[in-house]
């Protein structure tokens, strides 16, 4: 793992963040550990390295909560994302805290928060979070299968750790949006609506899954392309499990999922 003094931690939104209503994103680290074949970050400017290393580097900005403690004053009330390019719960936040430390300097403000992870390390933030008056977790959850999630996510959580964390977030009061993005294939896409459904989230997102020619996207480049391939799932399948999802649950899909949180509604 590197670090880097870093010049800034808020950073004004911009494509489908901004669209989307935030101000401002929030990235405690550049890189991430999780390394998704999928991952549109790893095509990204600031990731200097080849995207065939995505995944096997990392690099912290140590000074983030310093920064945070000197500046979030001008997020106050303000949409923030984090994170937009990294997760802000890999593993290295378990020792570093740096995510933990910015949410800490963005308490007394209160911004409008979103936070995106698929680490089960954030329930060790449920104290704070609660605390927050506008917030929602976004859990990533884009397959049924752990064989698929093994392909494409070999270093992330496995998808029943992911289940846990959501229902342990939610009985918390913390609202959480369950993220089907993108839609990797699915081994029983009528069960894996029905339990999205049941979950009831404050916000669900699915997204096709497609090929940019390993441009810069909200897709993926080569590696994953290379494992679709070798399996059934099309753009038909897709539409029809997306289909099959709104009719169960209200669905967002793609940009239009993404925005930020209303007030916290706690559990009476």
């Amino acid at each position: 793992m590197d670090v880097i003094e870093s010049r800034s931690i808020f950073s004004p939104a911009t494509g489908f963040i901004r669209r989307g209503g935030f101000d401002w994103t929030c990235n405690p680290y550049v890189g991430c550990t999780f390394g998704c074949t999928y991952c549109y970050a790893a095509f990204l400017p600031q990731n200097r390295r080849p995207v065939e290393e995505w995944g096997r580097w990392l690099t912290a900005k140590t000074n983030a909560v310093e920064l945070a403690r000197r500046k979030a004053k001008k997020v106050a009330g303000a949409a923030v994302y984090m994170s937009s390019v990294t997760d802000p719960y890999q593993p290295a936040e378990r020792s570093l805290f740096l995510t933990r430390g910015i949410l800490e300097a963005l308490l007394p403000h209160q911004p409008r928060l979103v936070i995106q992870t698929r680490g089960p390390l954030v329930v060790r933030d449920i104290d704070l979070l609660r605390e927050f008056r506008h917030v929602r977790v976004n859990l990533s959850v884009p397959t049924d299968s752990e064989d698929v999630r093994r392909a494409f996510e070999p270093k992330a959580p496995p998808l029943e750790r992911r289940w846990v964390v959501a229902e342990e977030l939610k009985a918390a009061g913390v609202p959480v949006g369950l993220c089907v993005t993108p839609t990797l294939p699915l081994a029983d896409p009528d069960a894996f609506a029905a339990r999205l459904a049941a979950f009831a989230p404050a916000v669900l997102v699915c997204q096709d899954f497609h090929a940019a020619g390993g441009g810069f996207g909200a897709d993926t480049g080569g590696a994953a392309r290379v494992l679709l391939a070798r399996t059934e799932w099309s753009p038909e399948r897709y539409r029809a499990f997306a289909d099959v999802l709104r009719t169960r649950y209200p669905t967002f899909e793609g940009e239009a999922g993404f925005f930020p949180p209303a007030e916290m509604t706690r559990p009476a």
